[in-house]
């Protein structure tokens, strides 16, 4: 895939993310709004700042060196024509250098990202622009904070700037605006101080603003994404995903594709802290999309990181390492020292894992004397934990006891439960292998303790949905008992009424509610089969249609590939045969004509007769899908693989010239043909969209036959026993697929029985 091509640049450090994700709130009022639409280059660079910073310094230099400062009303209406590219006014100015500051902080250039907010606040100074100035000092307060983490250097600046801003004569929407900046970077100061309860209490008040309807999406969804960093810095993560989920599906609803990748890596962290890996992974996905189209990105290497680690866990090593090199790729001499060693001791400890020692051997040297050159306590106790882990598995069990001991101080020194987990583990297996079982069952004992304490640790993060739903459950018992006391009030009362009537009422009340609620069951049963037939129902044909086929494609696949790895792996006896499935895709011209030539409502009676035709010819297992208005893809089994493609096509051909109707039509057909697995020997290597894709092609290719030759055509793609995994492996399954035709890895049958004529007009494409 495109997105695991080459990258060239850093990692960021932890730090560089405090600027950003409060100074994206500083646009807000009315002024800079206006400011931030006539200046679309400024807007562009601003978005780009944490994506590629490089890009956006070398943007806004552009911007100011192409452009004349021009603060004279008068020459800036002569010159209104070309003043977009070639005056830039002392709003958009100052506006340029903060983007330029922050860019430079980016890029660890923190002396320039000093002095370049210096001459923005002296600039707005200059010009008399108050709103821009107190905005500028915002900023340089949120970059020594950031550079220093130190309260002590900010405090006078915060009190200041709280003084500044209400004596200043601003307009009211100016003063609300930086009043919501000051008490974000205070909250967002607070909440990296470790004061949790003094920065709700910021984010609390300015929630007020960020929430109003009059702002603008981009504000609100920074906020939320902004509020549930600060959750989940500290581990509230019901919160975080409370307010991260808000941020998501506003940041779809507004278009906005900068949020909403940023959106997916914050969720992605929120489920791997709840261990839901799967759900972690998606995001990710869904980020690494957005930021591979970058070049050069640096958020990228960390997306790719953490997918790695994500596939480590679940044991996909393979996959792990294909991630680890991507980032590995990244590098260069600005890296990161601690994320290099963290990179070579995540790959040593996966070769580990794949029983390939040599290399584990290798990554975990070179971790080791980057190591000598740095003060990196936690990951120095990680090396000697993996050599630990590589001598216990090189038989080296006096070695792999002593570098276990060591890891475990450390470990225990820096309260790191992991270290001390995964040495107590190698401590007792490898006394076990010495004989020593007294000392390998304290390990074991000490290690089982430490594992319960880590599952109470994870079960303590769903805490607060268990105490919502344990206050629910009181409230619901409570009204039980309520109930129950009102019945047995009832029945008291009701005791010394005659006995029969008594209980021909019972009775009588038993089964009207009886029958009321079977009535209702059987209503709301009929009412939800109408809506599952009306929502997966093609309207005019109704056969299934592509809700249905998206819903139940990819789970049909995912079944099937894993009944084909159980059967390679040896879990399963026979061949799955079952599981192997023939798509073809038929195309109708006649159904699409009927509309050019006979008319809506012709071309609706035509569908609807067709449909009503077809749908008894379709016998399960088979399934028929209606996908749009002449296309439909027909699934059955494929039991012989050796079966013609041809014969599938024909008792289609067969179906549809059975097909009787008084309209004048041409019943020629354009199908394309292709076997699930795709690959024989990659089950999972062709999912659910790239099946579909091949199958259009080929279709594509029949249609390109049936124009230049007539009637009914068919083109099959089957891919030869041996093709490679890694020849589909690129985002663009039809570029691939055209390589591998081009290479003779996949074959084309037709019913032209040409391919070479066929593989030579669909290469010329």
């Amino acid at each position: 895939m495109s997105m695991f091509r080459p990258l060239l640049k850093r990692h960021l450090k932890p730090w560089t993310g405090r600027l950003y994700q409060a100074l994206f709130l500083l646009a807000v009022s009315f002024t800079v709004q206006a400011e931030i639409f006539a200046s679309p280059v400024l807007n562009e660079a601003e978005k780009l700042i944490d994506i590629t910073p490089a890009r956006a310094k070398e943007i806004t230099q552009s911007y100011l060196s192409a452009r004349k400062l021009v603060a004279d009303a008068k020459e800036i209406s002569a010159s209104r024509e070309n003043a977009e590219n070639t005056i830039r006014t002392p709003n958009t100015t100052v506006m340029a250098l903060q983007i330029l500051a922050r860019a430079k902080l980016a890029l660890k250039d923190s002396h320039g990202a000093l002095n370049t907010i210096d001459e923005a606040a002296a600039l707005a100074l200059r010009y008399g622009l108050d709103y821009a100035h107190l905005q500028s000092r915002i900023i340089k307060t949120d970059i020594v904070w950031t550079l220093f983490a130190d309260p002590e250097k900010i405090t006078p600046d915060l009190k200041a700037l709280q003084q500044d801003i209400q004596k200043n004569g601003l307009s009211d929407e100016s003063r609300q605006a930086l009043r919501y900046q000051l008490t974000m970077l205070q909250g967002n100061i607070a909440s990296l101080s470790g004061q949790q309860e003094q920065a709700d209490t910021f984010f609390t008040k300015a929630g007020n603003y960020a929430t109003a309807s009059t702002v603008l999406p981009e504000m609100f969804i920074q906020y939320r994404i902004t509020v549930g960093e600060h959750n989940l810095r500290h581990q509230r993560l019901n919160r975080a995903l409370y307010d991260l989920l808000a941020a998501y599906w506003s940041a779809i609803e507004s278009n906005n594709l900068v949020l909403l990748a940023k959106c997916n890596r914050l969720l992605a962290t929120v489920f791997y802290q709840r261990q839901a890996l799967d759900r972690a992974i998606e995001h990710l996905l869904q980020a690494a999309d957005f930021y591979d189209n970058y070049s050069n990105s640096i958020i990228l290497p960390q997306v790719l990181k953490q997918m790695g680690d994500i596939y480590n866990q679940q044991g996909k090593y393979n996959l792990a390492l294909v991630h680890y090199f991507n980032v590995l790729d990244a590098e260069n001499s600005d890296s990161n020292i601690e994320e290099v060693i963290n990179l070579r001791l995540d790959l040593a400890n996966t070769y580990i894992q794949l029983y390939n020692y040599p290399l584990a051997e290798q990554y975990l040297n070179r971790a080791h004397n980057l190591l000598t050159f740095t003060e990196l306590p936690r990951q120095q106790a990680k090396s000697v934990l993996l050599d630990a882990d590589l001598a216990y598995h090189l038989g080296r069990y006096t070695n792999a006891i002593a570098r276990a001991t060591e890891a475990l101080k450390a470990g225990q020194k820096y309260a790191d439960s992991h270290i001390q987990i995964r040495a107590h583990a190698l401590l007792a297996d490898s006394y076990e292998q010495t004989k020593d079982f007294q000392q390998a069952y304290e390990h074991s004992k000490r290690y089982d303790q430490l594992l319960m304490q880590k599952k109470d640790t994870l079960l303590s993060i769903s805490e607060d949905d268990f105490t919502q739903q344990k206050t629910f459950i009181e409230k619901s018992l409570h009204y039980q008992n309520q109930q129950d006391k009102l019945t047995e009030t009832r029945a008291e009362l009701h005791k010394y009424q005659n006995t029969l009537m008594t209980l021909f009422v019972l009775s009588s009340l038993l089964l009207f509610f009886a029958l009321r609620k079977s009535s209702v069951n059987h209503r709301l049963k009929k009412e939800l089969s109408a809506l599952y037939e009306d929502h997966y129902t093609h309207p005019r044909s109704g056969l299934r249609n592509l809700r249905l086929l998206n819903l139940k494609l990819p789970g049909s696949l995912e079944r099937s590939s894993a009944n084909y790895e159980q059967w390679q792996t040896g879990e399963l006896i026979n061949e799955p045969l079952h599981d192997r499935l023939r798509f073809i895709m038929i195309d109708l011209p006649f159904l699409r004509n009927m509309y050019l030539n006979g008319g809506y409502k012709a071309g609706l009676e035509l569908e609807s007769e067709f449909g009503a035709f077809i749908k008894p010819k379709i016998i399960k297992p088979a399934r028929l899908y209606h996908i749009s208005d002449a296309l439909f893809l027909y699934v059955e089994p494929n039991t012989n693989p050796d079966k013609e493609p041809e014969q599938i096509f024909y008792k289609i051909r067969g179906w549809i010239n059975e097909f009787k109707t008084e309209k004048n039509i041409d019943k020629s057909i354009r199908a394309g043909i292709a076997d699930y697995p795709f690959l024989p020997r990659a089950y999972t290597a062709i999912n659910d969209k790239e099946l579909i894709d091949i199958l259009l092609m080929a279709s594509h290719m029949a249609r390109d036959i049936s124009l230049e030759y007539g009637g009914s055509q068919w083109v099959c793609l089957k891919a030869i026993k041996n093709a490679p995994a890694a020849s589909f492996a690129g985002d663009n399954i039809r570029a691939a697929c055209r390589d591998a035709i081009e290479k003779g890895l996949i074959k084309i049958l037709s019913s032209r029985k040409n391919g070479d004529e066929i593989k030579k007009f669909t290469l010329s494409e």
